[in-house]
């Protein structure tokens, strides 16, 4: 249950300021809260011409917005769906330091995690993207694994919705960031995805219920992935790709941009190799995440942070690659007599954490 008069009070103060900030913090100013906003709005005691354009005030009918909000927080008192104001204290902490940040948002799952989680990484790139984008996208988030970091995205097609995968495959905790309101899937093949973020991490929308993705949502909602983060990590852009929007947010709003390089020739990561060049920090390893985000030094060991996460068979085949050096997969298999498929499972896992690597031979070795 919520506080429906609280919320109403907010969206109404969101509706007649069209979601303007600055006017926001004006009218703030004189009635110290959106409940007293609301109070005067019911009495005609305040006027909104002290506040709003002329252009603006002429397209303001405040009887019916408060019926709207009204209407808007008893649908998502029924249904059951989250919401916090910019007043609450589960609203992101960082998403309110930035300017212009939504007044409400809307959630299902466990919005409280993302502020109790001791880092947030922004992580967008291409809805097409290629084979190499994807690899280095479930290579680095999946290296979070057990960092208490949270991994903000967007749920859309490509880097997004492998960034989110990757993260609750690793039990990472993950926030979707939606353009529509958080009871509207899109897009429709992201309905698994969608459930197991829900229940083991968070979808978030400034959207209301039932709020179709509409093209001029997108833009807004990437201002959101980037202020709820500390750094903002483009896996894969091109020069045009709506990623740099996020980028840009993020860069406005004084944070961290990561990114990978990618080939001179390549169309699809231009746009990456255009912000190493803008003074972007470059990712050629998950520990260079790990370090950008303060949750390593540059002189902290490694395995000396991970060795606790290996699993039986992880132990036995970094502990074979230390003692003998460079070795076949199939020379791993027979010396540690572990099953082929969990030795490639091994493998996989140790060079993503960065304890091994393979060699243009084929051959592994510790690092």
């Amino acid at each position: 249950m919520i506080d429906i008069e609280k919320y109403a009070a907010c969206y109404f103060l969101n509706r007649i300021t069209r979601g303007r900030q600055s006017i926001q913090e004006k009218i703030l100013m004189e009635f110290v809260s959106p409940e007293n906003v609301w109070t005067a709005g019911r009495s005609g005691e305040i006027d909104y011409a002290q506040y709003l354009s002329e252009t603006v005030l002429e397209k303001t009918d405040a009887d019916a917005f408060m019926k709207e909000s009204l209407t808007v927080m008893n649908r998502v008192n029924a249904e059951g769906t989250g919401v916090v104001s910019r007043y609450d204290s589960d609203y992101p902490a960082l998403l309110k330091e930035c300017s212009g940040s939504p007044m409400l948002l809307y959630y299902e799952g466990k919005i409280g995690d993302i502020n109790r989680c001791c880092s947030r990484l922004a992580v967008v790139g291409s809805r097409k993207c290629t084979i190499y984008g994807r690899e280095m996208c479930v290579k680095m988030v999946s290296s979070l694994a057990g960092k208490d970091i949270c991994v903000v995205s967007g749920l859309a097609r490509g880097i997004d919705s492998f960034a989110h995968k990757a993260a609750v495959d690793a039990g990472v905790f993950t926030a979707a960031v939606l353009g529509c309101g958080t009871n509207v899937i899109y897009p429709r093949e992201n309905a698994g995805l969608y459930n197991r973020i829900k229940e083991n991490g968070v979808i978030i929308s400034e959207q209301p219920p039932d709020t179709q993705p509409l093209k001029q949502y997108f833009p807004a909602r990437n201002r959101i992935i980037a202020g709820i983060s500390e750094a903002t990590f483009a896996v894969e852009a091109g020069l045009s790709s709506g990623a740099l929007i996020t980028v840009n947010f993020a860069l406005d709003a004084g944070r961290d941009v990561l990114t990978i390089p990618h080939r001179i020739d390549s169309p699809e990561g231009a746009g990456c190799n255009d912000l190493l060049k803008s003074g972007a920090l470059m990712i050629t390893s998950p520990r260079d995440v790990l370090v950008a985000l303060g949750c390593e030094t540059e002189e902290s060991p490694e395995a000396e942070v991970l060795d606790e996460t290996l699993d039986k068979n992880q132990r036995e085949v970094l502990g074979l690659l230390k003692l003998n050096g460079d070795l076949f997969e199939d020379e791993i298999t027979y010396e540690t007599e572990i099953e082929s498929r969990d030795v490639k499972r091994a493998l996989s896992a140790l060079e993503i954490f960065g304890f091994i690597k393979k060699d243009l031979s084929g051959r592994f070795h510790a690092v």
